[in-house]
């Protein structure tokens, strides 16, 4: 499915899939650093946003997918640097390695999904 998608959509599946990887791994196995619920909402949103649509299976969706994938990986940007921002500043890089380690994935999948997300700016379909 990956072959299949576009430059700026297949950054934005490809950070989600980071994000939700993150989560996996170091909320939820490890527990040594949150994401935080809408961040986890949103990558799960594009991921199956991404799936339903190349499956064919989006034609019930109220949304056009483009819309879809430009909002949810635009916010999941956002949030992202939001977030390294208020960490940074609350110390983040003076706590444990597996903890900035998480914190560094998190970053990194959703930076690249916002980036992904404002290349499909204006993209019709």
């Amino acid at each position: 499915m990956l072959a299949n998608l576009g430059g700026g959509e297949r950054l934005a599946v490809l950070g989600a899939f980071i994000t939700f990887g993150g989560w996996l791994l170091f909320d939820l196995l490890i527990d040594e650093y949150s994401l935080g619920h809408l961040t986890f909402a949103l990558a799960v949103v594009i991921l199956a946003a991404a799936f339903a649509h190349h499956r064919g299976s989006s034609g019930s969706v109220p949304l056009p997918y483009p819309a879809v994938l430009f909002g949810s990986a635009g916010m999941l940007g956002l949030l992202g640097v939001w977030d390294f921002v208020e960490e940074v500043r609350n110390g983040i890089f003076d706590t444990d390695g597996a903890t900035i380690i998480g914190a560094l994935i998190y970053y990194v999948g959703t930076v690249m999904a916002g980036i992904g997300g404002l290349q499909l700016r204006g993209r019709k379909g």
